[in-house]
């Protein structure tokens, strides 16, 4: 008896968009709580803004695998309802005047429901977008995303000089309520996978076919470096911009935003062409190495003006970066554990994360900051070294089981 080949997923352009509103929606709205939190917050100074930051990432790193198990054992529809709900009570609990302590653990139970959604939306989009198209739907997804990290900070400083401590948090509270029906409103959902024969899955599948594959290994590693990466950039740019290069407050947001406004142009762009399977592991070779080089360009640069250039142009290929990422992930990735998988990945990219926000500081104290930023680059072009060609000669290609073939 032959086997059934599965039926072509057929792009469905609407829905892409839908969701990407909406889960760029549910970004504004968490963005605005971290913000609102972090000027509320501020007085009890700069170690409890990291802590902040921390205690936002932990869920994703220690958590990772079990929601991805959560993700991929359960349906669309029953998980972001019920998540939904929770963050929304979650939320309400930010309104109420509390020790600082109680905030730490309030935010890590608040990302602890956004370490399942995040694998729960992003194993989704498989299903409802081609193989081919997938970069171009992450572009779409990132480009909203984009506009919603550029918005909530300027959204958060407006709504608490205006209204004060409560209004952010009401209209996060509102965004986590629509999410809520959209599934039913969109008319999506991925199954969810029952164990066969009392047969236990595991939660750490996810890290076992990361590290498992060569080229997602690969893929891992070298967004792992640029993430340290640029960690240590974003903390040390304002430290060089400022103190080395004497600009002020106004011009040190200007030329930050050129990043964002780069990421956001690299997204559209991703999002109007897709970039085809056989070429993205060398779109992501590509990426990376503009990356390294700009940012080395920056710690190096001289001038204002270069450090925007290179913010522009570095936020354009981290788009790119993210996107290829993503898609060669899912291509790579048997469905029924696109879940574990996912949380995986996002484990990992958040564990590099806030190490760098840990190590910067230390290390700009201890050796200066160009000295450290070109250290930084100087890893991201490491990998390179290291996997590049590897992965650059790699060619995808779609194969019968809805993987693919190298």
């Amino acid at each position: 008896m032959t086997r059934a080949l599965p039926k072509a997923i057929v792009s469905r352009w609407r829905t892409i968009h839908g969701i990407a509103v909406a889960r760029g929606i549910g970004d504004f709205g968490t963005a605005l709580v971290i913000w609102t939190l972090i000027f509320r917050e501020r007085d009890e100074g700069p170690i409890a803004v990291s802590a902040l930051f921390i205690a936002a990432g932990l869920p994703y790193i220690l958590l990772g695998p079990w929601a991805g198990w959560l993700a991929d054992r359960y349906s669309t529809k029953q998980i972001i309802p019920v998540l939904s709900v929770v963050q929304v009570a979650l939320t309400l609990v930010f309104i109420v005047d509390m020790p600082f302590w109680a905030v730490l653990g309030a935010i890590f139970l608040y990302n602890v429901a956004g370490a399942i959604d995040s694998p729960t939306w992003q194993s989704l989009l498989p299903e409802i977008a081609a193989p081919e198209d997938l970069t171009r739907a992450y572009g779409i997804s990132l480009g909203y995303s984009s506009v919603a990290n550029i918005a909530s900070p300027v959204a958060a400083g407006v709504l608490v000089a205006t209204t004060g401590y409560v209004w952010p948090f009401i209209i996060d509270a509102g965004t986590f309520a629509l999410l809520a029906f959209v599934p039913f409103i969109l008319n999506v959902n991925r199954a969810g996978h029952q164990p066969h024969d009392g047969k236990k899955e595991s939660a750490v599948a996810g890290y076992r076919h990361l590290w498992g594959d060569p080229l997602l290994k690969a893929v891992t590693l070298m967004l792992g470096a640029f993430i340290l990466t640029i960690g240590v950039v974003n903390t040390g740019e304002v430290f060089l911009i400022m103190d080395e290069l004497g600009a002020n407050e106004t011009t040190y947001g200007v030329l930050t935003a050129l990043w964002a406004v780069g990421n956001l142009v690299g997204s559209a762009i991703l999002g109007w062409k897709a970039i085809n399977l056989p070429a993205q592991p060398r779109a992501l070779v590509l990426s990376v190495w503009v990356l390294g080089t700009g940012i080395l360009g920056i710690a190096l640069a001289p001038e204002l003006w270069m450090i925007g250039v290179l913010n522009a142009l570095t936020g354009i290929s981290s788009a790119v970066l993210h996107t290829v990422a993503g898609s060669i992930l899912m291509v790579k990735t048997p469905e029924k554990i696109r879940g574990r998988v996912n949380a995986a990945f996002s484990g990992i990219v958040n564990f590099g994360n806030l190490i760098a926000t840990a190590f910067a500081g230390i290390a700009i104290a201890a050796w200066g900051v160009r000295e450290v930023m070109v250290a930084g680059s100087v890893l991201a072009l490491a990998t390179l070294v290291v996997w590049g060609r590897s992965v650059y000669r790699t060619r995808l290609a779609n194969s019968s089981d809805g993987t693919a073939d190298d």
